[in-house]
């Protein structure tokens, strides 16, 4: 009996601390999220973010940029950047201030056609 009692006093107290750390975890991602949701860091809207991620070439681009492909400009849309807004040509310092947030050889991918991550527009976005 005395056995019984040992084993009990053990796991009790270790479950009840797993269980309120695993709670308060919870709490703290859904703060998070409901953080970002409501701020939009950097003006993009998170909501959009996973269903551009997965339905980036299901839709069409309702504007031509000259210096993006369909793709990225359906990816910048569908984030929340008008492309419309964006510069149509590329100055020295804007390819300087790329090189810097992304490197050089991710621009070159980037400038030959290549979709910027949600990553590469978060760096690169006080560029444009």
């Amino acid at each position: 009996m005395q056995k019984e009692k040992t084993k009990s006093n053990f796991w009790k107290p270790l479950l009840i601390t797993i269980g309120v750390l695993i709670g308060l975890g919870i709490i703290a991602v859904t703060i998070i999220i409901v953080t970002l949701l409501i701020v939009k860091p950097f003006d993009i809207n998170l909501a959009d973010v996973p269903g551009a991620i997965i339905n980036a070439t299901d839709t069409e681009s309702s504007y031509d940029h000259p210096l993006l492909s369909s793709d990225q400009e359906v990816m910048l849309e569908s984030v929340g950047i008008d492309t419309t807004q964006l510069p149509t040509e590329i100055t020295t310092e804007q390819v300087n201030c790329g090189v810097e947030a992304l490197g050089q050889e991710r621009v070159d991918e980037i400038m030959a056609g290549s979709q910027p991550t949600f990553t590469d527009i978060l760096n690169a976005q006080h560029c444009y």
